[in-house]
C-alpha cells in the first residue's frame, strides 16, 4: 500500500532541500538500484510494478509508479536510499574540481567518464547541481555509486591545496597534447556558459585547452562533459 504522504515525500525528493532535510535519494532503474547495493548503500524502501524481485519490494500499480517517478517514462524499479556522508581522502589524485556545474545531464555524464577512467572523486562548488539529484542519477547510469562527489567551499579547498592546480579553458596557450597529465594534480572545469570563477583562475597555477582541429568549424567551445571526457582520454593515453 503506498499513502498520498508517501507519494508526496517521494516526489518531494526530486529538490535537494528536501533529499537533505529527509537525508534520502531516489533512484530509478534496476539497474543503477543493484549498483547502489553492491557499493553498501542503505536501501530504504524499494517499490516495483514486477512481480518477482531478487530482493524484498513493495509491489505497486504502474499507474502508482508513474505517480512516485521523476521521469516520463518510468523504471519498473524506484528506491529510496540513505543519503552517504564521504570524506575527501587526502592522497586520491587527480581529482576533478567542478566550479558551478548546472546541468544534471553534463554532471551525470562527467560521474559517468570518471568511473570509466578510474577517477574515485569530484570535488563540486556549493553551488554546482547536485549529485543526488534524479537526472544526475540516471545520466549517470550506475556510476553514481562509485565515483563521489564532494560539495565543498571550493576556493578555501583549492587555496589550501598542495597539489598543482590546472584550469581548461579556451584562454589557455599550452595544449592538453602538449602537457604532462600523469602527475598528481587537481582539474579544474567551470560552468557550461561562463567557464572558471574569476576567483579560482586566480589560484590555478597553469591553464590548458583542447585544440579544434576542424579549421572551417564556427564552434566556439566544447561542452563540459565532452572537455573532460577527451582530457581524461589523453590523460589514459599519456600513462600507457
Amino acid at each position: 500500500m503506498l499513502t498520498k504522504s508517501e507519494i508526496t515525500k517521494i516526489k518531494q525528493l526530486s529538490k535537494k532541500k528536501y533529499r537533505i532535510k529527509a537525508g534520502l535519494f531516489v533512484a530509478e532503474g534496476e539497474k543503477v538500484i543493484y549498483e547502489l547495493l553492491n557499493e553498501k548503500y542503505v536501501l530504504k524502501k524499494l517499490y516495483t510494478t514486477k512481480e518477482t524481485t531478487k530482493i524484498s519490494a513493495i509491489l505497486i500499480s504502474d499507474h502508482k509508479m508513474q505517480q512516485i517517478s521523476h521521469f516520463k517514462n518510468p523504471s519498473k524499479f524506484l528506491g529510496v536510499f540513505k543519503l552517504p556522508l564521504h570524506s575527501i581522502p587526502k592522497n586520491n589524485f587527480p581529482i576533478l574540481a567542478l566550479d558551478r556545474i548546472s546541468d544534471p545531464g553534463n554532471l551525470g555524464t562527467i560521474i559517468r567518464t570518471c568511473d570509466w577512467f578510474g577517477i574515485d572523486n569530484i570535488v563540486c562548488s556549493l553551488n554546482s547541481v547536485d549529485c543526488f539529484n534524479p537526472k544526475v542519477i540516471q545520466s549517470s547510469m550506475g556510476s553514481i555509486s562509485r565515483v563521489k562527489c564532494h560539495y565543498i567551499d571550493l576556493i578555501n579547498y583549492l587555496n589550501n591545496s598542495k597539489f598543482k592546480i590546472i584550469a581548461t579553458t579556451i584562454k589557455a596557450e599550452k595544449s592538453i597534447y602538449d602537457f604532462n597529465l600523469t602527475n598528481k594534480v587537481i582539474y579544474v572545469f567551470g560552468n557550461e556558459s561562463n567557464g572558471i570563477s574569476s576567483d579560482i583562475i586566480k589560484l590555478v597555477n597553469e591553464k590548458i585547452f583542447i585544440p579544434k582541429t576542424a579549421k572551417n568549424s564556427v564552434t566556439d567551445s566544447l561542452n563540459v562533459a565532452s572537455a573532460v571526457s577527451i582530457l581524461l582520454g589523453e590523460r589514459f593515453r599519456q600513462l600507457k
